[in-house]
């Protein structure tokens, strides 16, 4: 194999290692199939593009005049949205469900499966709690020159590094990706890029420890369930029981015997009536000796 050859391979080799290691997601297109779409990692001039929007939006934003996040957060803090209550219930919601975490992470392997559940199911309340509780700041927030920015930053990455399985761009331009009549796969996107320059999976909302351990509970009843509705169908409809036989208990009847069917008699033959063969000539005889005597 010459040099080349082998350089050729090598290339290809890094091609399939680099479009195999993208992250995908799915998308479901107007006929309901599953597309799969991937991210690859943005080029230099993808990052130094990104960057410039991001400029670029920050300084149009201050033009228009837009707040920025510290001015919003003396804005909510003038309109007592951001006070010391809100704060106090930030933090003591964080605590808690820090505690409800611990909880339910360092449970014991025997413990029943309702406390488990009610331990997941407090998880979960206090992180939608909290949630809310940061909707309440972040609202206002997205509004402020950063986080305008930010999302033109976003948007740029998004045009550049989503793909098609075989590695061709799925919009050509940035100006296409805005401009595309297909806006839910545009928002479903930029939402998979979000995530996954934040270092988030795709379901990582399906993956924490309550919903783990609630997905769990429930396949362990629905196991039950069906184990339940086997047995109690074996119980309805039993099987009919076969008695055993011995060697001994089954009558051996010898075998019949085949009548050999008799050869067919062969008929006799019929005789003629009439005179016999020959009893013309000895009477002739007779009368002849007779006469000489």
């Amino acid at each position: 194999m010459s040099d080349t050859e082998v350089a050729g391979n090598t290339a290809k080799e890094t091609v399939k290692e680099i479009l195999d290691s993208r992250r995908s997601f799915l998308f479901e297109s107007e006929d309901n199939d599953p597309v799969e779409y991937f991210i690859a990692n943005p080029a230099g001039e993808d990052i130094r593009m990104s960057d410039w929007n991001y400029s670029k939006v920050f300084n149009q934003a201050m033009i228009d005049g837009f707040p920025t996040q510290s001015q919003m957060i003396d804005i909510l803090k003038e309109r007592s949205i951001l006070d010391d209550d809100y704060t106090q219930d930030v933090e003591k919601t964080r605590i808690s469900l820090a505690a409800a975490l611990f909880r339910l992470e360092n449970m014991s392997d025997d413990l029943d499966d309702s406390e488990t559940e009610g331990i997941a199911i407090e998880v979960a309340q206090l992180r939608d709690k909290l949630f809310q509780l940061n909707q309440k700041v972040n609202g206002p927030l997205g509004n402020t020159c950063e986080n305008l920015a930010e999302d033109a930053r976003t948007e740029f990455l998004t045009s550049r590094v989503i793909e098609k399985k075989d590695g061709s761009k799925v919009w050509s331009t940035f100006e296409d990706f805005r401009t595309s009549p297909n806006t839910t796969l545009t928002v479903k996107s930029r939402f998979e890029v979000m995530l996954w320059l934040q270092g988030l999976d795709s379901n990582f909302l399906e993956n924490t420890p309550e919903q783990s351990a609630l997905r769990g509970i429930a396949q362990k009843r629905m196991d039950d369930a069906i184990a339940q509705a086997q047995e109690e169908l074996s119980e309805a409809t039993p099987t009919p029981e076969i008695e055993e036989l011995s060697v001994d208990a089954v009558e051996v009847k010898p075998p019949k015997k085949v009548k050999k069917k008799a050869a067919p008699k062969k008929k006799a033959a019929k005789k003629k009536s009439g005179r016999p063969k020959g009893s013309k000539n000895k009477k002739d005889k007779e009368s002849v000796d007779a006469k000489d005597s």
